[in-house]
């Protein structure tokens, strides 16, 4: 699960990365949004700028590993679902024990004979 969950990640991650690129309007325009924010509390434009895109890439980061969480769930989901098929498609157990009980009263008879 743990591979699973890594390399689905690294998908995510890759997806959502291609469609933050720079030149986008929303790129832009978060970026822009979270300079703003951050100029107060920093050295400079470029700093506040530098933050602003370290936002960006932390906020891609928790997407992509919510969405192969989301994976992993689903993964299990299916893997039980499955599991449920197969185990209303078995046939009955060749092996009886009927006859089980009735050794089993024999068994203490004999050891206190």
């Amino acid at each position: 699960m743990g591979h699973f969950l890594a390399e689905r990640e690294k998908l995510h991650s890759n997806l959502l990365g291609l469609h933050v690129s720079s030149g986008n309007w929303i790129t832009d325009a978060n970026i822009h949004a979270l300079t703003a924010g951050l100029f107060g509390k920093s050295s400079g434009l470029p700093s506040a700028a530098a933050r602003a895109a370290d936002l960006i890439a932390a906020r891609l980061r928790l997407q992509a590993y919510s969405l192969s969480l989301i994976d992993g769930f689903l993964l299990v989901a299916w893997s039980c679902a499955i599991a449920l098929v197969l185990v209303g498609l078995l046939r009955k157990s060749p092996l009886s024990y009927k006859g089980l009980a009735d050794v089993q009263q024999q068994l203490p008879r004999e050891a206190k004979s």
